[in-house]
């Protein structure tokens, strides 16, 4: 539902920005451009959204099953919507962002890590995650987390750390 909202507003504002609204002809060229490119997002947006859910159902009804833990990568503040997990049996590890609202029941286990079952599709990427009984909504798929992406997260955690650390000395 979400997703067909998106596009449909989505198509809305890119209709705005091209002048196929009536009394909108008088609209700034920044403000058409900017409600083209808005509209295009969120199309995208909405797009991307409708095959994530079309990927989690197929890897729910017929993709491969894998046992695990699931763990957080980093404590949550109170402000954060979304929740990066970790997802680890014993040879892999996947990376993924599932809706902080979906899991709100069982976080504070998390930090130590949980009983977990993953589906997996035909490209070895989690589109589905169960911590327990608790069915995670994932909000992207599931990468596997090693070489390039793990010390691209390890470098901005390392950044993130020194400059709060220059923020306090200041």
């Amino acid at each position: 539902m979400r997703s067909l909202l998106a596009i449909a507003v989505g198509i809305g504002l890119v209709a705005a920005g091209f002048g196929y609204i009536r009394d909108i002809d008088t609209m700034p060229m920044v403000m058409k451009v900017i409600f083209v490119l808005f509209g295009g997002v969120l199309i995208y947006a909405g797009l991307y959204h409708l095959w994530l859910r079309i990927q989690r159902r197929r890897a729910y009804t017929g993709g491969r099953e894998r046992q695990g833990t699931a763990r957080l990568l980093k404590p949550l503040d109170e402000d954060d919507a979304l929740a990066f997990v970790l997802f680890a049996n014993s040879h892999s590890e996947w990376l993924m962002s599932v809706d902080r609202g979906s899991i709100r029941q069982i976080e504070s286990g998390l930090g130590e890590g949980l009983p977990a079952r993953a589906y997996l599709g035909n490209d070895d990427r989690i589109y589905g995650l169960d911590i327990g009984s608790t069915k995670a909504l994932p909000i992207s798929v599931g990468t596997p987390y090693g070489g390039k992406l793990k010390e691209r997260v390890d470098w901005a955690e390392r950044k993130k750390a020194e400059w709060a650390a220059r923020k306090r000395e200041d």
